[in-house]
């Protein structure tokens, strides 16, 4: 019985060397071989709106002359628990120069800074040929790849003082901000005049330049900048705009665009020459107003000369005696009488004519 079973074993052994064959190198030993290979290393995109999980495809082949199972494990160089990686598939049957495909799947969180790299390595093992285990074989292939962080820019400008810049003729005012750096890695922050055209065209100047760059730390704030706007020196009537500011990333020019406006109110320069004494400050229509006024009063003047000359011609009382007797306590105004026609007649016929009428011009 024991010569039986030490033959079966001969012819078995004899079988598997037929079968497997003997080849030379470690990876095809008894003709079993196994080679795995991947796409191009995972690049991920961690921007908090776009963070999606990214994929490479790898492909493990039976480069043996026999079929084989193969299992495929994974492994970190360097761990990061903001990290995490799975596979598709693990383990394969695959006839003598077969393959198959299958996905790598990479997850992680959200504003990961750009300067992380992690290793990992993708192992492919043959656990058996012909039906045979032959684990202890230790037929293995492995891919080492590198996962990195794709770099984003998000910036955030923040005016310190949003409310409207009332401004005379050739008068300058400062706009102060501060920049944020949003992304994930160091960035160069400007903060340009989006609208300098519109503004240039209505007169306005920029005397210290019309952008402004500093270079932010990931998660940091600049210190605070500003840009001056200068107005126009003649301004012929209100001027109403807006300064529009807008920051941009230079690390990433698919960013968002940060902006800000500001409005700015140009009063029209006076044309009035000044007089002293607040005049400058009049209207013209003030001016016809007063103007009014004191043609009234000069007007009145006159003809209070003229109601004294005739009542002087007519022998009554002298204007003055009349003011003079007036009561100190004041009494009600009494009704105006109206004198006839004929009133006025005899009161014109005392002046004496027109001689008399230039005369009490005259004396005025």
């Amino acid at each position: 019985m024991q010569g039986r079973v030490r033959s079966g074993s001969v012819g078995l052994l004899l079988l598997l060397s037929v079968l497997l064959g003997t080849v030379p190198t470690a990876q095809a030993q008894f003709g079993v071989g196994v080679q795995i290979d991947c796409d191009d290393d995972p690049v991920m995109n961690v921007h908090p709106l776009e963070n999606d999980d990214v994929e490479i495809t790898c492909t493990v082949t039976n480069n043996g002359q026999v079929q084989e199972s193969i299992s495929v494990d994974y492994e970190w160089q360097d761990d990061d628990p903001r990290v995490d990686m799975s596979l598709s598939e693990d383990s394969f049957d695959l006839a003598a120069g077969d393959e198959e495909d299958f996905t790598v799947v990479f997850s992680g969180s959200p504003r990961i800074e750009a300067d992380l790299e992690l290793g990992f390595d993708l192992i492919a093992t043959v656990t058996s040929a012909a039906m045979i285990p032959i684990e202890q074989l230790n037929q293995t292939a492995t891919y080492s790849g590198d996962f990195s962080v794709e770099t984003f820019g998000m910036v955030d400008l923040t005016v310190t003082d949003r409310s409207t810049r009332n401004m005379e003729a050739s008068e300058e005012v400062n706009i102060a901000f501060t920049m944020s750096n949003d992304g994930n890695d160091e960035d160069r922050i400007e903060v340009n005049i989006v609208n300098r055209a519109d503004l240039e065209a209505a007169g306005f100047t920029f005397p210290q330049g019309t952008f402004v760059a500093e270079t932010v730390a990931v998660d940091g704030t600049s210190v605070e900048r500003s840009l001056v706007i200068r107005s126009p020196s003649d301004v012929a009537e209100e001027i109403r705009m807006q300064v529009i500011l807008a920051a941009t990333s230079s690390n990433d020019g698919t960013a968002e665009v940060s902006e800000v406006q500001v409005s700015v109110v140009v009063a029209p320069t006076s044309s009035t020459t000044s007089l002293g004494g607040g005049l400058e400050e009049l209207s013209q229509d003030d001016l016809q107003l007063y103007g009014l006024i004191a043609g009234g009063a000069l007007l009145a003047l006159v003809l209070l000369g003229l109601v004294g000359r005739m009542l002087r011609k007519a022998g009554g009382p002298e204007l003055e005696e009349v003011i003079t007797d007036l009561p100190e306590e004041p009494v009600a105004a009494p009704k105006a009488i109206v004198p006839s026609v004929d009133e006025f007649d005899a009161m014109f016929d005392d002046l004496g004519g027109e001689d008399d009428l230039d005369a009490a011009f005259a004396d005025l």
